[in-house]
Formats: C-alpha cells, structure tokens, sequence
C-alpha cells in the first residue's frame, strides 16, 4: 500500500501546473514536505501526470537502463528525486542502482535470483559466478569502467577540497604528519 493515492499525487500536481500554486502553499494546504510536492510536479513535467500513477506491477529493468541511469546520476549534479523524476522511476531506486554499483560494480546490477540456493559443491559455485560475470557485454563493462573512474575522480576532488578548507582554516595544522 503506498502513502499517497494516485489522485492526491495528480490532484496536487495539476494545482501547481495549472491553478498557480506555490510549493510551500500546497505543503501546508495537504500538510505534505514541499520536497515531496516538488519531485510530484518535476515528475509530471518531464513524464506528464500519467507517471504519477501507483505502478502496481513489479517492473523489471535491463542493466543498459541502470547503467544509464546510475551513470546519468553520478555525471550530473542533480539530486536522486530529479533524476528519479526524469527516468519515472523511485528515488530510493536511483539510491539502491547507485550503491550496488559503487560496491560491487557494474555486475552488481545484473539480476538475481530470488529464494534460497541450492546447496552446490563449492566449484560449481564459482563457475556460476564467473558465468555472470561473462553477461555484460564489452560495451557496458566499457561504460561501467569509465562511470568507476569518474567517481573516484569526483571523490577525489571533494577530498582535495575539503583538505584546502582545513588548512585555510587551520594553516599551523599540517594536512599530511608525513611533511612536517
């Protein structure tokens, strides 16, 4: 059961859209966060009110759409309700595609099955395991190569930015004990 009908969820939309509502207007006429307003109306922009439909079917993605959307993500300097809005998909979908990625990489995103295994001899295992790591094709693993680099350069750069902050702030504290 979601928290909010498909009817509130459009109803509010259009009275952005088309009754000249404000954000914080609306948050206080229906006592709901302007945040989740905000991701209704962008959602309903960029998909029309039809995508603020309750899905009741559990959809499936292919790992090209993860990726793209893991990739548009991690490229962009959006945040996850607005990259959600634009692919019509949950924010915390956007959270889980990107945190598998970042930990396992692009194979982490392949399917899995669901339910308990069954009990296999331990070569057998790994064999299946090397079997789909052999699923991407030479293109994603390409692509998921170039998004892992790009994060660890984004990192990277947040690192160095805030070691500058810290010695601006603290110039007798040396960022690194080794150079004193």
């Amino acid at each position: 059961m979601t928290k909010y009908s498909s009817e509130l969820k459009v109803q509010i939309a259009s009275d952005y859209l088309y009754g000249g509502n404000s954000y914080n207007g609306l948050s206080q006429k229906y006592n709901i966060a302007a945040s989740i307003i905000r991701t209704w109306v962008k959602a309903a922009e960029l998909n029309g009110l039809e995508s603020l439909k309750v899905k009741r079917t559990k959809r499936e993605y292919s790992v090209d759409f993860k990726l793209d959307v893991v990739s548009y993500y991690l490229k962009s300097d959006v945040g996850r309700n607005l990259v959600a809005a634009k692919f019509n998909i949950s924010p915390s979908q956007v959270y889980s595609w990107t945190k598998k990625f970042q930990r396992g990489g692009p194979d982490a995103l392949l399917p899995v099955k669901k339910g308990i295994p069954a009990k296999m001899p331990k070569k057998t295992e790994k064999a299946e395991r090397n079997k789909q790591i052999g699923t991407l094709t030479d293109k994603q693993k390409y692509e998921a190569k170039i998004l892992e680099k790009d994060a660890r350069i984004k990192e990277l750069e947040l690192e160095l930015i805030i070691a500058k902050k810290v010695a601006a702030r603290y110039p007798r504290y040396p960022i690194d004990k080794r150079h004193r």
